[in-house]
């Protein structure tokens, strides 16, 4: 099960929980250019390890720098409608006290009508072992998007797959970036809670339940994750929601064999992808594809494809029932199999 630590997604609207014992602050001291209005105050509901600035105002491509006054390091910092660079990540001052951000306006993408040239910044504060929130191993994180409602999913030995990551929510049908850096030290937690040694080749990105990109790069201190989002609830690859959907994008361990369809939900003969990637796989290699056809007992197999690089394949379909698919690499009982996707076809 995956925990959700929900924060404020909107002016005006509280939506944080209320978690106690949580101890961080900090209070905007300038940014510079100036934009048009600081509407800091009308942002509520934060719980008291978060402190959150934002304006109307910030223009697109240009340049930012926020600076707080702050009693300790937060762990990390999130900017919707702004993007922070790998080359100018935060920073924490601990002789001046002072936490300097600096960013580039993106715009914002709302499901309230908030304005799109609104940016915020918010700093996230460290909780302690056991609490609700980010821990200390994940100090020096930060997120940037252009998608106004967040929610923070902070590791936890007691996920079935631990797993750290966000929760957007965008309008349905829009496509929002998300720039994620995550220190070393969250690597070395996910290693601890599932017993095994993780390097960060051996994690991928997930959509809900679905692995659905291998766009984690090593950088100096962490690894870096680039990655679009389409945001509708019929759709589970990335880069390949109602007026809203919301998306569970995690980091887990990457899985043996993985299976997605690029639609959940289809009309009769219409196409749809199934992709996915055989772990530490290269080019070459053969998997093949399983259907169940509703009303059918037993799966068959349909198709054999081969991998190319990273492992990865992919195929184009049709069907004009509802069907469960599985891919299966190698035979016996050292194979490995997928879990079960199901494409529906609607009329």
């Amino acid at each position: 099960m995956i925990k959700q630590i929900q924060y404020v997604v909107g002016l005006g609207v509280s939506l944080a929980l209320p978690l106690s014992g949580w101890a961080f602050t900090a209070e905007l001291q300038s940014i510079s250019p100036e934009p048009t209005l600081d509407i800091s105050d009308q942002v509520t509901g934060a719980p008291d390890n978060v402190v959150i600035a934002g304006w109307v105002g910030i223009e697109e491509d240009t340049e930012y720098t926020a600076v707080f006054t702050a009693d300790e390091s937060p762990a990390g910092v999130i900017t919707p409608g702004g993007d922070i660079s790998l080359d100018t990540p935060w920073e924490y001052d601990a002789t001046a006290g002072t936490v300097t951000v600096t960013f580039t306006g993106s715009g914002l993408k709302s499901v309230n009508d908030m304005p799109s040239n609104v940016g915020m910044v918010a700093l996230v504060g460290v909780v302690a072992e056991g609490e609700d929130g980010p821990p200390e191993a994940m100090t020096g994180f930060w997120l940037s998007t252009d998608m106004q409602d967040w929610a923070l999913i902070p590791p936890s030995p007691e996920q079935d797959t631990p797993a750290f990551g966000f929760s957007l929510t965008g309008p349905a049908g829009e496509t929002g970036f998300i720039h994620m850096f995550m220190p070393t030290g969250i690597k070395d937690l996910l290693s601890q809670y599932t017993g095994q040694e993780l390097t960060w080749d051996d994690l991928a990105v997930f959509s809900g339940d679905s692995q659905s990109s291998l766009s984690l790069t090593e950088v100096d201190g962490g690894a870096y994750i680039d990655i679009n989002v389409v945001f509708s609830d019929t759709t589970t690859s990335i880069s390949v929601a109602s007026s809203s959907v919301t998306k569970e994008l995690t980091v887990q361990k990457q899985l043996p064999i993985s299976l997605a369809a690029s639609k959940t939900e289809v009309k009769k003969n219409k196409e749809f992808d199934l992709y996915g990637w055989l772990k530490s796989g290269k080019k070459g290699k053969t998997v093949t594809v399983w259907r169940k056809l509703s009303g059918e007992k037993t799966f068959t197999k349909v198709d054999t494809l081969t991998t190319v690089k990273a492992g990865y394949f992919s195929e184009t379909y049709t069907t004009t029932k509802t069907a469960k698919y599985k891919v299966k690499y190698g035979t016996g009982s050292s194979a490995k199999v997928s879990s079960v996707t199901t494409v529906t076809v609607n009329k």
